[in-house]
C-alpha cells in the first residue's frame, strides 16, 4: 500500500470490498430498471391510453416475438401489447459499456463482459439478424409471423449482451410503425 497519500488500495476481487461493490451494483441496476417502467407507466397513464388495471396487468410471454413481427413489418401492435414490449426493452436494452466513462477503450475491462458482448455479435452474425429480438426468436427457433410463441428453449442461457445503440435503433423502429396508428403516440 501507499503510505501517506490518503489513499487505500486493495488487490482486485480479495476484499470485501469487491462484494459489496457488486452487491451495490446489482442493487441499483434493479432500481433502474423499476424506475425506467414506472416512468414509462406514469406516461401512458398521463396521455390516458391504458387503464391503471392495464398497465398493472401481467406482461405477455413472448414481448420478443411482438416487436420482431412488427419489425418484420407483419404487425401492428395495440396499446396494451406495445405496452408489453416496451417493458422487456427497459429489462434488457443492450449493453453500452458506460460508453461516458470507458474513455476510448474498445473492449469491456472484465471477461465476463467481454465474453457476453462478443456473444451477442457473433449470434446476430450466426443468424443473419440485425436487432435483439430477431435474435432472441432465430435462438428459441420462433418465427416472427409463425403461430408458434413459445419454446422449451431460454435465450438468457446464451448469456449475449447486444450492442446499446442496436436495442435502441429498434425500439425507435418499433414506435415509428405506430405513428399515427395509435391514438395519442
Amino acid at each position: 500500500p501507499f503510505k501517506g497519500v490518503g489513499v487505500v488500495l486493495f488487490q482486485a476481487d480479495t476484499s470485501l470490498a469487491s462484494v459489496r461493490r457488486a452487491n451495490r451494483r446489482q442493487r441499483r441496476h434493479i432500481r433502474s430498471t423499476r424506475r425506467r417502467i414506472e416512468r414509462m407507466r406514469a406516461l401512458l397513464a398521463h396521455i390516458g391510453v391504458l387503464s391503471p388495471e392495464d398497465l398493472a396487468r401481467q406482461g405477455c410471454a413472448y414481448p420478443w416475438k411482438l416487436a420482431a413481427e412488427v419489425l418484420s413489418g407483419g404487425k401492428q401492435l395495440t396499446w396494451q401489447e406495445l405496452w408489453d414490449v416496451l417493458r422487456w426493452y427497459a429489462h434488457n436494452r443492450g449493453y453500452d459499456g458506460n460508453a461516458l466513462w470507458r474513455q476510448g477503450r474498445e473492449q469491456p475491462e472484465d471477461a465476463e463482459t467481454r465474453d457476453s458482448c462478443e456473444k451477442g455479435h457473433s449470434l446476430m452474425n450466426e443468424h443473419g439478424t440485425t436487432t435483439m429480438c430477431e435474435t432472441v426468436c432465430a435462438l428459441l427457433d420462433v418465427l416472427p409471423s409463425g403461430a408458434r410463441k413459445a419454446s422449451i428453449l431460454g435465450y438468457k442461457a446464451a448469456k449475449a449482451s447486444f450492442p446499446r445503440r442496436v436495442v435502441e435503433n429498434e425500439v425507435r423502429s418499433i414506435l415509428e410503425r405506430h405513428l399515427g396508428l395509435l391514438r395519442g403516440l
